[in-house]
């Protein structure tokens, strides 16, 4: 083999295994719309947890989530050069550092004590809204700069999936919670008013699909969210929250079904 060959050789034997080749935005971005469903679920599954007496079933779904969460963590941090998003994934570990520190500590207090501190709740719900604000700008930075947006039917699921996230765990917090406002005080909407969004992003939603198949799924959320809808709306009266968490789980799981179809 001569020295030219051999140059080229090597040289794509460095791009082969260059992780900017390797990189593929659209994984990633999946990867981040997974760590933002999961840290709004793990909240949710606290307010849980800290409203049935340290219920062992949501104390599963706290480590369930932070299982999904840490294993897309990893592989966003793996490509975070060849994405450049070095510094903003490396906010994002710390961030995350902080805030199961934060849930550990409240679950440690309901399990020692059986409550938790409220100023140390209120804490753990701020950095949560944080982290995922910045995981959705570091989402959107990465769509951008890669050349990689979703389609729009996509983008809109992952949307509805995270807005239903934050409603659910809204309503659990008010439902499960003596202290009432104390442990959503870090959501600028109502419940109403998240609900009327909701509404109008599964209308717009319906109006993008064209095939059976997602037609099919779309009933099924719209049918679901119609009889999970009165509860929302209806959140200082019979509270379900039990009933709300279970939708809740249903309705993400075919938006992400229909996310799914998207991408075989």
């Amino acid at each position: 083999m001569n020295k030219t060959v051999m140059s080229v050789f090597c040289a794509l034997v460095i791009l082969l295994f260059s992780p900017l080749l390797r990189a593929n935005p659209q994984t990633i971005l999946v990867e981040m719309q997974t760590m933002r469903l999961a840290i709004t679920n793990a909240v949710t599954s606290f307010y849980m947890f800290s409203g049935l007496d340290a219920d062992s079933k949501y104390a599963q779904r706290i480590d369930a989530n932070f299982e999904r969460f840490e294993a897309s963590l990893e592989q966003v941090s793996l490509q975070s050069a060849a994405i450049g998003l070095e510094e903003e994934v490396l906010t994002i570990e710390q961030d995350w550092t902080e805030f199961k520190q934060l849930m550990n500590n409240n679950r440690a207090d309901m399990m020692n004590v059986g409550y938790s501190n409220v100023r140390l709740v209120d804490d753990m719900g701020r950095n949560a809204l944080a982290l995922v604000n910045l995981i959705s700008s570091s989402y959107t930075e990465l769509a951008s700069t890669s050349g990689m947006t979703p389609p729009a039917i996509v983008q809109q699921a992952r949307n509805m999936a995270l807005l239903m996230e934050e409603i659910t765990s809204q309503y659990a917090a008010r439902g499960t919670s003596v202290l009432g406002q104390v442990f959503v005080g870090v959501q600028k909407q109502t419940l109403t008013e998240m609900a009327d969004k909701f509404q109008r992003d599964y209308l717009a939603l319906k109006d993008m699909a064209k095939d059976k198949r997602s037609l099919v799924i779309l009933d099924s959320i719209g049918s679901k969210w119609s009889f999970m809808e009165r509860s929302i709306r209806n959140y200082n009266e019979n509270s379900v929250p039990f009933l709300v968490v279970s939708y809740n789980d249903r309705i993400v799981g075919h938006l992400q079904e229909l996310d799914d179809s998207y991408h075989k």
